[in-house]
């Protein structure tokens, strides 16, 4: 699968913008993690593809927060 040619920009953004941290758990990325760019406010609740509206997760970090996000929504 191919990937917007935005996103590796997009990634260097937000590692700087983060010091190298997940936004979610604080610790910082490693070589090797799975980083996920993910939209503070959600898409379906009217988010922005916007810099101030995303931030960079390890996977994990980021399947907890979708979940917590989904199950605020029901």
């Amino acid at each position: 699968m191919g990937q917007h040619p935005e996103t590796n920009k997009r990634v260097a953004t937000l590692l700087k913008k983060q010091k190298g941290k997940c936004a979610e758990c604080g610790l910082h990325f490693r070589e090797g993690d799975v980083l996920e760019i993910d939209h503070k406010v959600p898409r379906s609740q009217k988010g922005k593809d916007e810099y101030q509206n995303l931030q960079l997760l390890h996977r994990h970090c980021h399947d907890v927060k979708t979940a917590r996000d989904s199950a605020m929504c029901v």
